[in-house]
């Protein structure tokens, strides 16, 4: 697995509209219990906002590999 950081939630939609690849985001709910979500194309616009859910994890598989997300724009300096 391979980690890749963006500073932005546009940058990183932006990303994966020209890669092409549908990023899968798994969270946990208001109830506790454990979501995943598949966003592609303009679908990723929504990709925010399941960034603000509790244990939150994003990744997608490109050439047989998996790219985890790291969403610098949640780290707090």
């Amino acid at each position: 697995m391979k980690r890749l950081a963006f500073a932005t939630p546009e940058e990183l939609t932006a990303y994966c509209m020209a890669e092409e690849v549908a990023l899968i985001i798994e969270y946990r709910d208001e109830q506790g219990k454990q979501r995943q979500v598949t966003l592609k194309g303009d679908a990723l616009g929504d990709l925010a906002g399941y960034f603000g859910q509790r244990d939150v994890m994003a990744y997608f598989r490109k050439d047989k590999l998996f790219y985890e997300i790291k969403p610098e724009w949640l780290v707090k300096p």
